[in-house]
């Protein structure tokens, strides 16, 4: 077993070494980090070439204006909503667009949502003037408890 190591050892030399196979053997091996292939450009990071222009700003950044509506254009639920005496409003972050209609009771008294078209408001105890109510409101419930209602 000791004598298959030692050939062992000794082939693994003769590869780092060389090799040993032939008379052209000693130039097929490169020199530890060598670089192998055409030249390297080199390009200095401290100053940038005189004639290089400024990267144009990533669109990313540059802020970009709003799309400007249609004069005149107007989707078949803004239509609908419309019709109906409502306004087509933007709410929350995402800026979805909803139809908020006035309700028939707006500040009229109230001591459950049942006693309005829309919902009871808690602080003043009067029916929303529109619906749905958009926002964080306190409002009062059927059975007269007063919750927060988000609707965002």
């Amino acid at each position: 077993m000791g004598f298959r190591w030692l050939m062992l050892a000794v082939a693994l030399s003769a590869c780092q070494m060389g090799g040993g196979a032939g008379p052209d053997a000693a130039t097929d091996i490169a020199p530890p980090n060598a670089i192998i292939g055409p030249t390297v450009e080199v390009t200095r990071l401290d100053a940038p070439p005189a004639a290089a222009a400024a990267p144009a700003p990533s669109a990313a950044l540059v802020p970009m204006p709003k799309p400007e509506p249609i004069a005149g254009r107007k989707i078949p639920d803004q239509i609908a909503c419309e019709k109906r005496g409502g306004s087509f409003v933007a709410f929350g972050a995402s800026g979805l667009m909803t139809c908020q209609t006035p309700t028939r009771d707006s500040g009229k008294q109230c001591k459950r949502e049942s006693d309005c078209d829309g919902v009871c408001l808690a602080r003043s105890r009067t029916c929303a003037p529109v619906k749905p109510l958009l926002g964080c409101n306190a409002v009062l419930q059927n059975d007269g408890r007063r919750v927060d209602l988000c609707i965002d």
